[in-house]
């Protein structure tokens, strides 16, 4: 689904943002992408997402080239982006007007965008949404992952969707994230919360500008101490695993929630009894 080869990038300042990322991610994965700020992690994400284009090296989505300006409508069609501030993806007072806005770009009948438009509100459950700046922060995250979904991408990368929402709001958009995967969405997800990974299939560490390490989820105990290294902390849950263990209590490593936990130190409770 999406090769990026020997890739790198600079910053119009001359600053190296990027050296030499290789990544290759399967139709259908769920990949993590963590690092603290200035690793790159962003630059990385606009230049998947067709935003920016490499100085060296190359990026494909479903063998189109991202540099290749004269596919940039069939790549927006395959691929998508939604960014950490979701007013920067609204542009029309209505929420409607600003999902039809991209629809027309790819030169489609009124009738087949009125159609994805009420499909897609229908399916993220927003279509009581109407005047977009009167929506909250997450509610217009909600909105703007919608806009990308009415292009009928295959593929979307979030660079860091949760960063300027509540706790409630969180928690709304990582399930709309992890329930889009399950669908069959192919799932880019950048951020410097590494609770926020546990839903991956796999975890890349970005510092510096480069890939420093990979591993899948169910490896994250094991990979404890490099986290510890690149000053990454673990995931909360894990952290409570890891705890229960050492006191004896074996439960399910692979608990992504707190309910998948307490499920978990349950059964080990009627087992055990």
């Amino acid at each position: 689904m999406i090769v990026v080869s020997d890739m790198h990038f600079t910053y119009p300042s001359g600053k190296p943002a990027l050296s030499g990322i290789n990544l290759h991610i399967q139709k259908g994965e769920f990949v993590a992408i963590v690092g603290h700020n200035g690793s790159g992690k962003s630059t990385l994400a606009r230049i998947i997402a067709g935003i920016e284009r490499p100085g060296r090296g190359c990026c494909t989505v479903n063998g189109i080239d991202t540099r290749d300006k004269a596919k940039f409508l069939e790549l927006r069609k395959t691929i998508g982006i939604v960014f950490q501030n979701p007013e920067n993806q609204i542009v029309f007072e209505k929420v409607r007007d600003d999902m039809a806005f991209a629809l027309r770009n790819l030169d489609l009948e009124q009738k087949a965008i009125d159609e994805r438009i009420e499909s897609v509100v229908k399916m993220m459950k927003i279509e009581n949404f109407t005047d977009s700046f009167e929506l909250s922060m997450g509610q217009k995250q909600r909105a703007a992952i919608a806009g990308v979904l009415a292009m009928q991408c295959e593929c979307i990368v979030f660079d860091e969707p949760t960063a300027m929402l509540d706790p409630k709001g969180k928690k709304d958009i990582q399930g709309i994230i992890t329930d889009l995967n399950k669908k069959g969405f192919t799932i880019v997800y950048v951020t410097n919360v590494i609770d926020e990974v546990l839903a991956a299939d796999r975890i890349f560490i970005l510092a510096s500008g480069s890939i420093m390490h990979e591993f899948k989820r169910d490896a994250l105990l094991d990979n404890v101490e490099k986290l510890k290294s690149f000053s990454l902390e673990m995931p909360m849950i894990m952290d409570i695993i890891v705890r229960l263990k050492e006191r004896g209590i074996d439960v399910d490593a692979s608990a992504r929630t707190v309910s998948e936990l307490v499920d978990s130190i349950t059964n080990v409770g009627r087992n055990g009894a």
